[in-house]
C-alpha cells in the first residue's frame, strides 16, 4: 500500500478504550499515530526499523516450529513424554513418526513464520520508496546496503518456504492474495534476488547483519538442493560459489576457527569467531534462545548451569544410541551421540572451565553436579543434583536411553522404548549453544551462529564427492574436524590418510556431527534419500504421501482462496 500513511512496524501510540456503564461500547480512541513521514527523520530511525525484521528472523530460525520441523522430524532429537509431561496431544510423537497432518501446529508454524518476515519486508522497502535518504542523512552506499540486506533476509525467508512446501506465492504486493508459484519460479526469483542485492552489501562482518559473504552463501544452500528443490542439479555453482566465499571474493577475514568451541560458546557481541560469516547476537533480557534452552533442559537446570533461576521442561534430547539392557542399536542413522569418537572434544561432559566463561564438551551426560557459585565455573562434586520425578531424592544421571527404568521389572517398562516412555532422566543434552553462566553476567550473551565458513567447506566436499572427487572432499573436510580431536590422535580420524572411511554413509554422519542441531538435519537426510529410513521408534516411512514436503497447512488453504494442496497424498 504505496499511500498507506501509518507505520506498520514501529507504532508508538496511546489507545484509550472508553467503557460505558453498560460495558458494550468498546471503541478505541487513538491519540497519537507515528507515520512514516514523521518516523523516518535520521539514519538511526532507519537502523532501527531494519533490525526489526533480523530480530523476527532469529525467532523463525531458533524458536520452536522451524526448528522443530528441521530436528524432530530427522534422526538425531526427539521430545519424549516423561511421565506425566510432554504428551502434548501426541504431536512429537507424530512429528518422530513422521504421521503428520495439515492441522499440526509446526506444520502451520513452517509456513507462518517465513512469511511473517517477508510481510515486514515488504512493508519497510515499499515505504523506503518515498523517503527521500539523502536529505535525512543516509547516503546512497548506506541505502543500498540495508535495501540489500532486506532483500537478503527476505531470500532466506524464501529457502524455508521452499525447501518444506515448493509451492508457495511469491509475494511482494502486500494488498492482494497471490497464487502458488512452482518450485522452479520460486528459486529464480530468490536467486535473482540475491545476485541483485549481493554487489550492495557490505563486505565487513556485523553482528546480526547479512553481508556479501553470508548472502553469497545462501545461494550455497540453494544450489545444495536444487536437485531435490526444483528436479535440477546445481552442484557446479554450488562448487563455484562456496570456492568464491572461502577465497574471500565476497569479504576477507574469514577463517575455519581452531577452537571447536569457537563459532558457539566464545562468540560475544563486537567478539565474533572468525567462522561465523552470520550470527545472531544475544543479550539477557532483549534478544535471547530462550525456546532451545527451555525446551532442551531439565526442570531442575538452573542449579546445574547457573541460569538465574531459569530452568527448562524437560523435553528435548539426542535420540537414544541403546536399548533398556545398555546395547547399542544397528541403525544406520540416529545414535547422534555414539556417532562421536571417545576421542572428539564435542563429546565430554559440559563444564565451565574458568571465570571468562571458556567451556569444554557438548553435552550433559551421566551424574550430574550442582553448578560450583562458590568458584563461579566448575561443579561441586560434592552435591549431586537429585530428581524430582521419577528420582526424586536420587541423584540425577542423563543416559543415552529411553525407557520406563523406574518400573522396571513390570508396570510400563513392559511399553519398550519408544517416545512415549521416557522420564526426567532420559536422554542426552546438547551444550553446543550454551547457555552460559549468570555468575559473571554471561548468561543468555553469547551469540548463536547462523551461516559458518565450515559449511562452505561441507557443501564444497559434498560437491567434490559427488563428482568423483574424494581426495578432494576429504581435504576440505579435515580442514574443519582437526580442531575436535587430540594432536596424537588425529591421524586415525583424518579422512585425507583414512580415505577408504569416506563412503556415502560417513558423510551423511559427518554433516551431523559437525552441525548437530543447527536447524538441518532434516534437508540433509533428504538431500542423500535417506529421509524415509527407519531409526529409532521410527519405521521405514510408506510410500502413500510425500513425507520430505509438508502438506500445504489447512488454515492456509481455508485464508487464501486461490491456493491449492500440492504436496502428493494430501490433495
Amino acid at each position: 500500500m504505496k499511500n498507506m500513511k501509518y507505520y506498520r512496524y514501529i507504532v508508538i501510540a496511546l489507545l484509550s478504550v472508553v467503557l460505558l456503564p453498560s460495558c458494550t461500547d468498546l471503541t478505541e480512541e487513538s491519540f497519537s499515530f507515528l507515520t512514516k513521514d514523521t518516523y523516518f527523520t535520521d539514519k538511526s530511525s532507519v537502523e532501527a526499523a531494519v533490525l526489526r525484521p533480523y530480530e523476527h528472523g532469529h525467532w523463525c530460525a531458533w524458536d520452536g516450529d522451524r526448528w522443530n520441523l528441521q530436528e524432530l522430524t530427522a534422526d538425531h532429537f526427539v521430545w519424549t513424554q516423561k511421565g506425566k509431561h510432554g504428551w502434548d496431544e501426541g504431536q512429537w510423537v507424530r512429528l518422530h513418526g513422521h504421521n503428520w497432518d495439515y492441522l499440526q501446529n509446526q506444520v502451520n508454524g513452517g509456513w507462518v513464520g517465513p512469511y511473517q518476515g517477508i510481510a515486514q519486508i515488504n512493508n519497510l522497502l515499499i515505504d523506503f520508496e518515498d523517503i527521500d535518504f539523502a536529505a535525512i542523512g543516509v547516503t546512497e552506499a548506506e541505502k543500498n546496503n540495508y535495501i540489500g540486506e532486506l532483500r537478503a533476509l527476505r531470500a532466506w525467508f524464501y529457502t524455508f518456504l521452499i525447501d518444506f512446501f515448493r509451492y508457495v506465492p511469491i509475494v511482494e504486493d502486500i494488498t492482494t492474495l497471490q497464487e502458488q508459484s512452482s518450485p522452479q519460479d520460486v528459486f529464480a526469483y530468490v536467486e535473482k534476488e540475491l545476485k541483485e542485492c549481493i554487489p550492495g552489501l557490505n563486505q565487513k562482518p556485523v553482528t546480526g547483519r547479512f553481508n556479501q559473504a553470508a548472502a553469497a552463501a545462501i545461494l550455497v544452500r540453494m544450489y545444495l538442493n536444487a536437485e531435490k528443490w526444483i528436479g535440477t542439479a546445481k552442484y557446479t555453482e554450488c562448487a563455484q560459489t562456496a570456492q568464491d566465499i572461502i577465497d574471500g571474493k565476497y569479504g576477507a577475514g574469514f577463517s575455519i576457527d581452531p577452537d571447536y568451541r569457537g563459532p558457539f560458546h566464545r562468540s560475544f557481541v563486537g567478539n565474533m569467531s572468525s567462522e561465523n560469516l552470520f550470527e545472531w547476537p544475544h543479550k539477557r533480557n532483549q534478544y535471547e534462545l530462550g525456546w532451545m534452552y527451555s525446551a532442551h533442559h531439565h526442570y531442575k537446570s538452573s542449579s546445574i548451569l547457573d541460569t538465574d533461576g531459569w530452568n527448562g521442561y524437560n523435553g528435548i534430547h539426542l535420540t537414544p544410541s541403546r536399548d533398556g539392557d545398555g546395547n547399542l542399536y544397528n541403525y544406520a542413522l540416529g545414535m547422534p551421540f555414539e556417532k562421536y569418537a571417545d576421542v572428539d572434544y564435542r563429546k565430554q561432559n559440559y563444564e565451565v572451565i574458568n571465570d571468562q566463561g571458556d567451556t569444554r564438551g557438548f553435552f550433559l551426560v551421566g551424574p550430574q553436579y550442582e553448578f560450583d557459585r562458590a568458584k563461579g565455573y566448575g561443579y561441586d562434586l560434592s552435591k549431586p543434583v537429585t530428581g524430582s520425578e521419577e528420582y526424586t531424592g536420587q541423584p540425577l544421571i542423563f543416559v543415552d536411553q529411553v525407557g520406563r527404568f523406574s518400573e522396571r521389572p513390570g508396570g510400563r517398562w513392559e511399553e519398550g522404548s519408544a517416545v512415549t516412555t521416557g522420564e526426567e532422566n532420559s536422554g542426552i543434552r546438547l551444550m553446543k549453544f550454551g547457555p552460559l553462566p549468570n555468575t559473571y553476567g554471561h548468561f543468555m550473551n553469547q551469540s548463536v551462529a547462523e551461516i559458518r565458513l565450515s559449511e562452505m567447506y561441507y557443501s564444497l566436499a559434498e560437491c567434490k564427492y559427488r563428482s568423483g572427487d574424494k581426495a578432494g572432499a576429504a581435504k576440505l573436510l579435515d580442514a574443519v574436524r582437526e580442531r575436535n580431536y587430540p594432536p596424537e590422535e588425529w591421524s586415525k580420524y583424518s579422512y585425507e590418510q583414512n580415505l577408504s572411511k569416506l563412503d556415502d554413509q560417513e558423510f551423511i554422519v559427518e554433516w551431523g556431527r559437525e552441525f548437530l542441531g543447527e536447524h538441518r538435519r532434516r534437508t540433509d537426510l533428504i538431500r542423500w534419500g535417506r529421509f524415509g529410513e527407519a531409526w529409532w521408534n521410527k519405521p521405514q516411512d510408506k510410500n502413500d504421501k510425500d513425507y520430505e514436503i509438508f502438506p500445504i497447512p489447512s488454515r492456509i488453504l481455508n485464508s487464501n482462496p486461490l491456493l491449492k494442496q500440492t504436496t502428493r497424498g494430501w490433495e
